[in-house]
């Protein structure tokens, strides 16, 4: 409860003057009202802390005696009491103002920390209430942080209040508290600082435990380390499988382009002509397909070749078909026509385009190469 204020404030100037007639300068009235705001905010703050029952007015907090003093003018009297009475440096201090006042004494506490500017305010609690016989009892509890060690002292404070017993007496009169004075010891240690190192602390017991406890974040990283470089070679396997595939293309038809500028054979070059055009069918099969073709004769290739699971059947049709046409020009002696040997140099050429477009792991490529190779067959 924040401490009260009225009309009376206007006596705390002093000097005989009638009570109607006071008028404060604005200079005090800002002065009080931001006193008003402050004392309320703490008030407040005070009063919702889920803290239990409040202790009395100058209750130790610590243990031990406080450091105290007591003071008295006329029906008005204050002890002011700081505890512990011998801090170290960092200790909190609690400093208690208590007042008391007759009935009918109005009475005016200090505002909030007036002559404790030289102390770090950390905590504050107002407290004021009544007695059944109109008494007044007040009180103001702070928690001080001293700046720094050595003799320290709390100041006076002043408690101003008027007896209204006495409707003569007009003039705010004034009581101040003693000083208290008192040590704040050092958290160095007495006598000269030794600047010598302490000796290095014994080696650490070793951990127990199962092993992998122990290893688990080498293991880890062992453990990523190895899944990022399997990945990596599956992706270069991959990209190089691709190229390979690729580049067996390109040279097939470099050297298929070759052939038919030379133009179709006369019956004095069919035989070299038929072979070039099987070779070239064959090391295609053999980079493409991983099969070893140029070593094997037709129908171990043709039978090798139907095992491959990237090649359809169709597509082993249309080369079955080839290769026995080539067959017969180079080992029956057949002479074909200028016809037949055009229609083997476009199934060679279609053999290389629709194979080159068959996904391995994939049914609809082939699935949609499949109508052209069987009619290429026929």
């Amino acid at each position: 409860m924040a401490p009260r204020f009225d009309s009376n404030e206007a006596r705390r100037a002093g000097g005989d003057r009638p009570a109607s007639g006071d008028r404060a300068t604005p200079a005090r009235c800002c002065a009080r009202a931001a006193a008003l705001l402050l004392f309320a905010h703490v008030g407040i703050a005070a009063c919702s802390k889920p803290t239990g029952p409040t202790p009395p007015p100058g209750a130790a907090e610590h243990e031990g005696e406080p450091l105290s003093a007591r003071s008295e003018d006329g029906p008005v009297s204050a002890t002011v009491a700081l505890q512990p009475a011998e801090p170290r440096l960092g200790d909190p201090l609690t400093l208690t103002l208590t007042v008391a006042a007759k009935p009918q004494v109005h009475v005016e506490m200090p505002a909030f920390g007036e002559a404790l500017g030289r102390f770090a305010i950390v905590g504050f609690t107002p407290r004021e209430e009544r007695g059944e016989d109109g008494g007044f009892a007040a009180s103001q509890r702070y928690t001080l942080q001293a700046p720094m060690s050595g003799r320290q002292r709390i100041p006076r404070l002043r408690i101003e209040y008027v007896d209204q017993r006495d409707p003569t007496e007009r003039r705010a009169r004034e009581l101040l508290t003693d000083e208290l004075s008192f040590s704040v010891a050092s958290v160095l240690p007495e006598g000269p600082v030794s600047d010598e190192l302490r000796p290095p602390r014994a080696a650490l017991a070793e951990l127990q435990g199962p092993w992998w406890q122990r290893y688990w974040p080498w293991l880890a990283a062992g453990l990523a380390v190895a899944i990022g470089a399997g990945a990596g070679l599956v992706l270069w396997l991959r990209r190089a499988e691709e190229r390979a595939r690729i580049t067996a293309f390109d040279r097939a038809v470099s050297r298929l382009e070759r052939l038919r500028r030379e133009g179709l054979p006369d019956a004095a070059h069919q035989d070299a002509w038929y072979v070039e055009l099987s070779d070239i069918v064959r090391r295609y099969i053999e980079a493409r397909f991983g099969l070893r073709a140029p070593e094997l004769t037709t129908e171990e290739f043709l039978a090798q070749a139907r095992r491959s699971p990237e090649l359809s059947k169709p597509h082993g049709d249309l080369l079955s078909a080839f290769l026995e046409r080539c067959d017969r020009v180079k080992f029956a002696r057949y002479n074909p026509a200028r016809e037949e040997s055009e229609e083997a140099f476009d199934l060679a050429e279609r053999f290389l385009r629709e194979t080159k477009q068959i996904e391995s792991d994939g049914e609809p490529a082939r699935a949609a190469n499949a109508p052209a190779a069987a009619a290429a067959s026929t």
